[in-house]
């Protein structure tokens, strides 16, 4: 056992007193102890020969529990954020249930070509090439149908010309 590690073993006592009157806690004071003494050994290259290994243990304690105390902080406060967020989830107004509900029926009023059209293209955003050799039909003519079916679906809602019902 070198002479750095005699000392450490030599001042536990000192570091296990000086723990408890930090932490207040005789497990978690343990905790900090054994956190110091893994950080000592691991930065020994830094503790310069001559000076006061009690002082320099010391500072790497109060270190340690500074941050650890600081995470705890912020761990508590992204905790609350979550739980706070949690509490103000807006439920969709009526109105949005209203005009999802006709859309849906105005949509079943298309015919099956615009559906398709509609749902594929306009919903799920899938590329027009892919559509066109699935249906077995040029890209000009889906566009077509996209554009009439979105045409048709907003003369049902009653969304023409610039003007938009359901403005909230």
């Amino acid at each position: 056992m070198s002479a750095f590690q005699g000392d450490l073993t030599d001042l536990l006592p000192d570091l296990n007193r000086f723990a408890r009157s930090l932490t207040r806690n005789e497990d978690d004071a343990h905790d900090l102890v054994q956190d110091c003494v893994e950080r000592a050994l691991n930065k020994r290259s830094l503790f310069q020969d001559g000076t006061s290994l009690k002082s320099w243990l010391f500072t790497l304690m109060r270190n340690l529990f500074i941050s650890k105390k600081r995470r705890e902080a912020v761990d508590r406060r992204c905790v609350a954020q979550t739980h706070y967020d949690g509490w103000h989830v807006e439920m969709p107004r009526q109105a949005d249930r209203v005009f999802l509900n006709e859309t849906l029926r105005a949509m079943k009023s298309l015919s099956h070509a615009e559906q398709q059209a509609i749902v594929v293209l306009g919903i799920h955003d899938a590329p027009q090439q892919a559509l066109s050799k699935v249906c077995g039909e040029p890209v000009g003519t889906l566009k077509s149908r996209l554009s009439r079916g979105r045409a048709h679906l907003k003369a049902q809602l009653g969304l023409g010309h610039g003007h938009e019902a359901y403005a909230y």
